[in-house]
């Protein structure tokens, strides 16, 4: 797709009629440059070409709906809107190839305003012919096929975006979301999720077996589980790089506290470490005296009673068997049975004699038993786990915990006292105040983190219990007789789906990684200091190494480097994939120093697609870089906001130096 012609009309402060040409004149001079100071209206170009593109599809609405209709009411010039006979639209022409011919399309969103309602008018043309609304609906919906709002999103580089995704640690999940837009892995998410909702909504639920529904449940069960799982890990990332921090800063408060003269010893480090262990040990005391009060204290003061309802509960099942054996077990049964077995010469007596002796081994052993709970089997499971727990609690337990408490407590009052004692005849407290806070904080954090590398640890195991479960259900539902192929076939194609994605991750990051790599070694200002670098197709995590082969961390690099490597992953994927898409840059080289810019401008900017929007200030783009871009313009444009008349005034061409210099 190449973006030829915007026209705007009453759009944000772009009063009457505003048009710019974005055609591009060769293929080298591909860059349309369009400048302005903060706040002239950039960001308004962008969302008109969004919005003149998709509509309400857009912005996640699959119809033009309330909610959409107020977006555009924003959009819409405040002036003009006062004056309702004032025509607002966007006019968007832009050019595709379809079978070997190019084809030029002009899509125009008019709006008009009546009595405060806003309705749109739709209209498009290819190659200056009106398509009828039947075509207009198929080109609109193959439109959103091939290049889909959320691709669109994923052509815009916003600076401050780019920054964000740096500053924290979003790389991998960034990753993840454009390779899984721009390789249309997304169609197969999309047909997961639908063939989800078809199991979960359009198939009769009293034509799906119990063992099915298990399934479905299941496997909601195992995705909440693996957005868990993600959660804890993300979590347990920032706590240990916190640590890694704090470490590093105590070391330099305690190298800064011997060089002054202080003296660090090595009992006081202890007593303070004593004193953190018996209160984190004082804390798992009470936390387990707490969820014994919560939970199971109630039923171990009735102790008596709990035994005495399992006793009655085990009764009434037994009595439940009894009277199913007697109704389903009859004289006539017993006899036909008897009949059946070889060498029996007295069948009635057998009879009797075997059904007697069955209902003696299934009946009750209190013979007045009568129903009293009528629990379920759910219930009654329940019931026992309770009451087991209860049986193997005892008191004495707790109260050894308490009297443990109140010895951990004194203990650590006089180790405190101790510490004091000796921080108040040091003429470097506050520095020792700074570097206890610092060790808390180590201490702290490394139980968190191994807090949550246990819950971790269970919820992995829980989420392979449960996919094992899965698989064995999977297992029995395909070797019963009432398993249906509709079922089947919607499980096969979601596996299938998931392993084929997989595998085309796989396939195509090992060619992003081989393009990264050499983009990324011509722009950045340290040459060959990346030898190669590896995406992990599961996790998407980025390894950079040397000439070595040895590990480099992302940290060591500054954050202009850190967006070098971000832009490089970027390029490399939308080469890989094969996509005619137009790259946009927003406010892109505002953290870069004047190497980086130099690179960007001269390699990169050259070696994006077809056609490239870059919105700048001249603070960004000077005249020194301007004219290192110049060659590769077709276009420049800048706007200006006029504060008076509060409307935007574009001028065909980029910053005029020459004027600004004079000034």
């Amino acid at each position: 797709m190449l973006i030829e012609q915007l026209e705007l009309e009453n759009i944000g402060a772009y009063t009457e009629r505003n048009t710019f040409d974005l055609s591009i004149s060769s293929p080298k001079k591909k860059v349309i440059l369009i400048g302005g100071e903060n706040g002239a209206g950039k960001t308004t170009f962008l969302n008109s070409i969004k919005l003149g593109l998709f509509g309400c599809f857009g912005y996640g609405y699959k119809t033009e709906n309330n909610d959409y209709y107020k977006r555009v009411h924003g959009y819409l010039n405040a002036s003009a809107r006062k004056d309702e006979t004032n025509p607002f639209s966007i006019t968007i022409t832009f050019s595709e190839v379809e079978n070997y011919k190019r084809h030029v399309y002009t899509f125009k969103r008019s709006w008009n305003i009546l009595n405060s309602a806003i309705k749109e008018k739709f209209t498009v043309k290819k190659d200056g012919h009106y398509l009828n609304d039947a075509e207009k609906d198929i080109f609109e919906s193959r439109l959103r096929e091939n290049f889909p709002p959320k691709l669109f999103d994923l052509c815009l580089f916003d600076g401050e975006e780019i920054s964000k995704i740096i500053n924290e640690n979003k790389l991998s999940s960034y990753l993840k979301e454009l390779s899984t837009v721009i390789f249309n892995l997304d169609l197969f998410r999309n047909l997961e999720g639908d063939l989800t909702n078809y199991l979960q909504q359009e198939i009769d639920q009293e034509h799906l077996s119990s063992i099915e529904s298990e399934i479905l449940t299941l496997q909601r069960q195992e995705k909440e589980q693996s957005l868990k799982i993600e959660d804890l890990e993300d979590t347990i990332k920032t706590a240990q790089q916190q640590i890694e921090e704090s470490k590093e800063s105590y070391s330099l408060l305690k190298k800064d506290f011997e060089t002054h003269g202080g003296l660090i010893k090595e009992e006081r480090e202890t007593l303070n470490r004593q004193v953190l262990e018996i209160e984190a040990h004082r804390k798992a005391n009470s936390e387990k005296v707490r969820e014994f009060i919560q939970t199971l204290l109630p039923f171990y003061l009735n102790k008596n009673l709990l035994l005495s309802t399992k006793n009655q509960l085990q009764n009434e099942e037994k009595l439940s068997l009894a009277n199913q054996l007697t109704s389903e077990l009859t004289d006539d049964r017993a006899l036909e049975l008897a009949k059946s077995l070889p060498g029996v010469s007295a069948p009635n007596d057998l009879a009797a004699e075997l059904r007697k002796q069955i209902f003696n081994i299934i009946k009750p052993n209190d013979t007045d038993v009568e129903y009293i709970h009528r629990v379920s089997p759910t219930q009654r499971t329940q019931f026992e786990v309770t009451a087991q727990q209860v049986e193997k609690e005892s008191h004495d337990t707790y109260i050894q915990l308490l009297q443990e408490n109140r010895e951990n407590l004194l203990q650590a009052q006089e180790l405190r006292k101790k510490i004091s004692t000796n921080d108040s005849t040091n003429e470097f407290a506050q520095m020792l105040e700074t570097m206890t806070q610092t060790q808390e904080k180590i201490f702290k954090l490394e139980k968190e983190v191994e807090e949550n590398l246990s819950i971790l640890e269970t919820r992995q195991e829980a989420l392979e219990t449960l996919k094992n479960t899965i698989d064995s259900k999977q297992n029995i539902v395909q070797q019963s007789n009432k398993t249906r192929n509709t079922f089947l076939i919607a499980q096969s194609i979601m596996k299938l789906s998931t392993e084929f994605q997989m595998l085309q991750h796989q396939k195509k990051l090992q060619q992003v990684q081989i393009e990264a790599t050499k983009m990324l070694n011509k722009l950045m200002r340290k040459h060959q200091y990346i030898s190669s670098l590896r995406i992990d197709s599961s996790t998407f995590e980025v390894t950079l190494y040397d000439n070595n082969r040895d590990h480099v961390a992302k940290e060591t690099l500054s954050a202009g480097e850190k967006e070098i490597l971000l832009l490089s992953l970027i390029w490399a994927m939308f080469k890989c994939s094969g996509r005619r898409v137009p790259f946009i840059f927003d406010t892109l080289l505002g953290r870069l120093d004047q190497t980086h810019k130099h690179n960007i401008l001269v390699d990169f900017i050259p070696a994006c697609g077809e056609q490239v929007l870059i919105l700048s200030t001249n603070s960004e783009v000077d005249e020194k870089h301007y004219n290192l871009l110049k060659n590769f313009v077709s276009h420049g444009y800048l706007l200006e906001f006029d504060t008076e008349l509060r409307k935007v005034n574009v001028t065909d061409q980029y910053f005029n130096f020459n004027k600004e210099q004079a000034k």
